[in-house]
């Protein structure tokens, strides 16, 4: 099976996923520091052992963005592998391309708008929230 993008089209991903690769990083380095998940959520709890509310909401939004950035960094981390293989851009369900303009916007997408919206109707998920 061969790319059914072009070589130039493959490298625009690749700098996009290497782009978006560095600027999780960088958020994730000033969100964390050199601490891992773990030891950023307990310095977290122990910084504000008064226990007000508002510190409370400000630790749980804090930890859930490096959440989302974390899972955000594994799949680009993904993608980039997959980029190197000859079904890269290929829909995981239906086997057909993804659309160039949908990999331009989130090039770590696994599924066709089409297979996408089928999953997403399966599992109860708005039609508008865009997941891999």
């Amino acid at each position: 099976m061969t790319h059914h993008m072009t070589t130039g089209q493959l490298a625009l991903l690749e700098t996009a996923l290497t782009q978006r690769q560095q600027a999780l990083e960088r958020e994730l380095q000033a969100q964390l520091g050199d601490q891992g998940r773990v030891e950023h959520a307990r310095e977290q709890l122990l910084q504000d052992s008064d226990g007000e509310r508002a510190h409370d909401a400000d630790r749980e939004v804090d930890l859930a963005r490096s959440d989302l950035n974390l899972d955000a960094l594994r799949q680009v981390n993904e993608a980039l592998l997959r980029l190197r293989l000859p079904d890269y851009g290929l829909c995981t369900d239906c086997g057909q391309g993804i659309s160039f303009d949908r990999l331009q916007h989130s090039p770590e997408v696994l599924r066709c708008i089409s297979c996408q919206s089928a999953v997403e109707k399966r599992s109860g998920l708005n039609s508008t929230h865009h997941s891999l």
